[in-house]
């Protein structure tokens, strides 16, 4: 199974560590090349994109069985999309609750007790394609955005991701659920 990985940071760098011994990794697209999964990624001889400032077209005419994205903070457009059976991406939050880049500062914010993660297939809206999987997490009474970051929404979104990828594997599919109008 071809994947590509389109994101940075410690999620994205999880996630192609996870994937790169099982699947494929044709590709991984990041923001900048300073980040840790470009390095993995050169180290691995995997190609490597950056998106900063020319968007995701160099990805262009190639196909794929799933392209995923993790701690990406990147449109991905039809074009790119329709190059993948599945396009998705992890949202931390449970979606349709919260979308956009605050997410769990939002929750935070709005006194939830309970929050969680998404992993959503890409449309061309923001945070609102339909969801795939999705888990829940209680938000401490203390806990800053980062706290809740490291401790619960971070592993979350690796596990939820990898549960994405090894359901295509098994069953050749995605579920997708459309998300309830809140």
């Amino acid at each position: 199974m071809r994947i590509g990985i389109i994101g940075q940071k410690w999620l994205a760098a999880e996630v192609f560590k996870a994937l790169l011994p099982v699947y494929e990794v044709a590709f991984v697209a990041v923001p900048n090349p300073q980040d840790r999964l470009w390095q993995m990624a050169m180290a691995a001889d995997i190609p490597a994109y950056s998106y900063g400032g020319c968007g995701l077209d160099a990805l262009a005419g190639q196909a794929f069985d799933l392209i995923l994205c993790a701690h990406a903070f990147v449109f991905v457009p039809a074009h790119i999309r329709d190059q993948a059976k599945y396009c998705i991406g992890y949202h931390p939050s449970l979606l349709p609750l919260h979308p956009g880049r605050h997410a769990v500062a939002d929750a935070v914010a709005a006194g939830d007790r309970v929050t969680g993660g998404t992993v959503y297939h890409l449309t061309d809206a923001m945070d609102g394609g339909p969801i795939a999987f999705q888990d829940w997490c209680f938000i401490g009474t203390d806990e800053t955005p980062a706290d809740l970051w490291r401790r619960a929404l971070g592993p979350m979104g690796l596990e939820l991701l990898l549960k994405a990828a090894d359901h295509l594997a098994v069953y050749g599919f995605i579920p997708a659920e459309e998300q309830e109008r809140v």
